[in-house]
């Protein structure tokens, strides 16, 4: 599993070469003739700059030194490879200490435990397997939030200034505010964390160390959805036709659930690139829990009477056409999946 994810392996290891070949060929790491096998004496032998053009075939290291493992460490990070490490032994210490990710044995040395930034209790390469696995499902789950959030920020922002323009200087009280952002940090943030790993992120090729956070398929999202949501907010405030929907008196009130009834719906847009929204969804009950959670209170700020949020009781045919017009983020989101995924390929979060 490590391999499909674009991770090249390296056993550098003391035992002979006959040894070495013999395990390596046995766990999957020599796998073709283009495969290199050196010794401790051949690697010596070649310059810094020779070796760096054979280190992506490279695949084990026989009667290895601890200078061999730590020149092999610096030069793949001088290729600008993310190295990792794994070692037990005291010998190991400096090159683990140079890796960008290190991983000890738990029966090894205190010293390369030391050195090291994560621990393998088991001894298990599995476990290291799980690590990456995790890590990437951590990397994806963040870039989820963000373009949640970034979509309500910019969206709200934008409201903000373009408002007063259009004599709406205060779309959304301050109370509001608070709970749209307790929408879009807390609950968001806890929703989004409780995305479950996935094997086939394992098959995706390594991220870059130079690659931004926030790439062309987020941008495109955050852009598109927020710009779509700013549009339907400021339609549903001027619009003349509105007022024989929803009466003046709840205009306002009808707005502030309607912009959160969007970021609610816009949260299945945000957790997953594929056309099916709810892919997956039942994997994560957490999310669900939360969705629940905040349609619930938003229906107890409309219908409680809680004069701090300056809301009134809209009427069944208001709370039903807020939805479905919430609701249209969803359809207009799958249009742009679609056409993205038609014009540059599925390459998602």
């Amino acid at each position: 599993m490590i391999k499909s994810a674009g991770i090249n392996i390296v056993m550098v290891t003391g035992d002979s070469k006959e040894t070495a070949i013999s395990i390596a060929k046995e766990v999957g790491i020599i796998t073709s003739n283009n495969d290199i096998v050196l010794s401790s004496s051949d690697l010596e032998k070649l310059s810094d700059n020779e070796l760096k053009k054979i280190i992506p075939n490279l695949k084990v290291v026989s009667r290895a030194l601890p200078e061999d493992k730590k020149r092999l460490v610096m030069l793949s990070k001088e290729l600008g490879l993310v190295t990792g490490m794994t070692g037990d032994g005291v010998n190991d210490s400096i090159a683990l200490k140079k890796a960008d990710v290190s991983f000890a044995m738990g029966s090894g040395t205190e010293v390369s435990k030391e050195a090291s930034d994560i621990v393998i209790i088991d001894d298990n390469i599995l476990s290291i397997s799980r690590a990456i696995l995790y890590g990437r499902t951590i990397f994806k789950n963040i870039r989820k939030f963000i373009i949640f959030q970034l979509t309500v920020n910019i969206s709200a922002i934008m409201l903000a200034l373009i408002g007063p323009f259009i004599g709406v200087p205060s779309p959304i009280t301050v109370l509001q505010m608070l709970w749209i952002n307790m929408v879009m940090d807390t609950l968001a943030g806890l929703a989004f964390s409780y995305e479950v790993p996935r094997i086939e992120y394992m098959k995706e090729p390594p991220k870059k160390k130079e690659e931004n956070i926030i790439n062309k398929y987020m941008f495109n999202e955050i852009i598109a959805t927020s710009m779509y949501t700013l549009i339907i907010s400021l339609l549903f405030l001027k619009l003349p036709f509105i007022k024989y929907i929803v009466s003046s008196d709840h205009l306002m009130t009808a707005f502030f659930s309607l912009f959160i009834f969007i970021a609610v719906f816009n949260s299945f847009n945000a957790r997953t690139h594929r056309l099916n929204i709810l892919a997956h969804l039942k994997e994560n009950k957490v999310f669900i829990l939360i969705i629940i959670f905040i349609i619930i209170v938003q229906i107890i700020i409309i219908y409680s009477g809680i004069t701090l949020f300056q809301t009134k009781p809209l009427y069944i045919k208001e709370l039903i056409f807020i939805l479905v017009l919430s609701l249209s983020i969803i359809p207009f989101d799958f249009l742009r999946k679609y056409i993205s995924k038609k014009l540059r390929g599925d390459f998602g979060v």
